[in-house]
C-alpha cells in the first residue's frame, strides 16, 4: 500500500500517530526521510514510564512525557501528583536511518514503538513541537495557556467536579474564569488552572 492511501488512525490510546494521506514526504507525513530527526510514539509497560525514561536517557535518547497535576482525594485529604497526560505513552526523537532504534523495544520499561510495518511510525509533524512549547520548568504542561475563549473545559476536582464550563479568560493570578451552567443558571467561577482539562 503507498503513501497516498493511508489515513489519519488513532493508536488504542485515542494518540493520533499521524498516518496521514498525502506525499509521503510532505508536511504532514508519518514517513522520516534519511537525515531526518523526528518524534515517534513509545508504548511502556503499564505504569513503567518513569523506569523508561530513565533507561532510554540513559542510552542517550531524547524523550518527552507530557505530565500535569492530578488531584487525589484520599481520606478526605486531597493532594496533588504527577501524572502523565498520555498513561503508558512517551516519545522519543530519533532518526531513524541513524539511530539504533531496535534496541528501544528491550529496554526496560518498554513495551514497543509504534510501528507501522516493519518502521517506527513517526508522530505527525507538529503535535509533540506544539506541546514543547507549553512546558513549565517542572516538566508539566501549562494546559491553560492551550484553552480559547468559549472552548468547553471540564472540572476535574473539587465541588464542582465534574461539571462542565466555557473559559472565559485568565485571571492576573495564574487562576481560570469560567461560565458555569448551575441548576438553569449560569454563574461565574474562578478555579485554579489544574482542576481544569479540556472537554473532548
Amino acid at each position: 500500500m503507498t503513501s497516498s492511501h493511508l489515513q489519519s488512525h488513532p493508536d488504542r490510546s485515542g494518540i493520533n500517530i499521524g498516518r496521514v494521506a498525502g506525499d509521503a514526504c510532505g508536511s504532514g507525513s508519518s514517513w522520516a526521510v534519511e537525515g531526518e530527526v523526528r518524534w515517534f510514539a513509545v508504548r511502556t509497560l503499564p505504569f513503567s514510564e518513569m523506569r523508561a525514561i530513565g533507561n532510554l536517557e540513559r542510552q542517550g535518547y531524547r524523550i518527552f512525557c507530557p505530565r500535569t497535576y492530578k488531584s487525589i482525594h484520599h481520606a478526605r485529604k486531597v493532594s496533588k501528583v504527577m501524572r502523565p497526560i498520555f498513561p503508558n505513552y512517551l516519545f522519543v526523537e530519533l532518526d531513524v536511518e541513524r539511530d539504533q532504534w531496535r534496541r528501544i523495544n528491550s529496554t526496560r520499561g518498554v513495551a514497543s514503538l509504534i510501528m507501522y510495518g516493519d518502521r517506527p511510525q513517526a508522530v505527525q509533524r507538529g503535535i509533540i513541537e506544539a506541546l514543547l512549547q507549553h512546558m513549565r520548568s517542572d516538566g508539566t504542561l501549562d494546559l491553560a495557556d492551550s484553552f480559547k475563549n468559549g472552548q468547553t473545559v471540564r472540572i476535574e476536582s473539587g465541588p464542582l467536579a465534574d461539571l462542565f464550563g466555557k473559559f472565559e479568560r485568565c485571571e492576573p493570578d495564574g487562576r481560570i474564569r469560567i461560565l458555569v451552567d448551575l441548576l438553569g443558571r449560569v454563574i461565574s467561577v474562578v478555579l485554579n488552572k489544574e482542576a481544569l482539562i479540556t472537554a473532548a
